[in-house]
């Protein structure tokens, strides 16, 4: 597997059609979490931490927050900016995309929040690469700032994996194919197209890797890293976390002071 899958894959416009059903009701439910959850005041600094086309960045501006919304696709930062200069440029003073890599934040003790949502970690085959991101992420953070983390629950997935799908939408079928090895999910994304130039449809495949991590694996490597967790949740809903019947761990926690 390409150990930069995540280049190819969320540089096109099949990656968002592909995740379309996680809409901006969805994106609100978990952000309306965060909000109730730490009551930030106005002009608080968030950054959304591969913000995708910014869907979650724009809710957090739409709060009254200063947003810094990086991502480290091309493709996706130009689709947040041109939202941003159409329906949402109101919220243009208070909210910017950058392409960045998020193992490499170059912000020091700036941000109130950083939110890391949608399973958006665990992309590189390394442990030490990925705790890179948590190193990044605390550097980043004023002292008693707050990190949001939006994860799979690795248990969960472990015993309930959907090894194949295939559905239709917008005239496409989708075939998706996943395997745990590793301790990683991987996931295969074939997409069956019409084709307009002859009568063999067009294939397109694509992949996708995310390192399977536990509450303990977290809990350790924020530790080393000046985060103390303080909030567990289970759903989006802000239910509790059960290891074996959630489906999300959702982490919140603090930086030292």
């Amino acid at each position: 597997m390409d150990k930069t899958w995540f280049k190819k894959w969320f540089g096109t416009k099949e990656y968002l059609e592909l995740y379309e059903h996680r809409n901006t009701k969805d994106a609100a439910k978990i952000a309306g979490l965060i909000t109730r959850e730490l009551k930030l005041p106005i002009g608080s600094r968030v950054l959304d931490l591969a913000c995708g086309n910014g869907r979650h960045s724009i809710y957090f501006a739409a709060k009254g927050y200063n947003v810094l919304g990086l991502d480290l696709s091309e493709y996706l930062i130009s689709q947040a900016k041109n939202k941003l200069k159409g329906e949402y440029s109101r919220y243009k003073d208070r909210l910017k995309f950058e392409i960045k890599d998020m193992r490499n934040i170059l912000h020091r003790n700036e941000f109130d929040l950083v939110v890391n949502l949608f399973s958006s970690f665990g992309y590189f085959e390394k442990d030490s690469e990925n705790f890179k991101v948590i190193k990044s992420i605390s550097g980043s953070l004023k002292p008693e700032g707050y990190f949001f983390l939006d994860f799979l629950n690795a248990e969960f997935i472990r015993k309930n994996l959907v090894t194949s799908d295939i559905s239709a939408r917008n005239h496409n079928v989708i075939l998706q194919v996943r395997e745990i090895k590793n301790n990683s999910v991987y996931k295969s994304i074939y997409i069956v197209k019409n084709n307009p130039k002859g009568r063999i449809p067009a294939v397109k495949s694509y992949t996708e890797m995310v390192k399977l991590y536990s509450l303990s694996d977290f809990k350790k490597v924020f530790a080393k890293n000046g985060l103390k967790v303080i909030r567990i949740f289970g759903d989006y809903s802000g239910r509790k976390f059960e290891v074996n019947k959630s489906e999300r761990l959702i982490i919140l926690a603090q930086k030292s002071a």
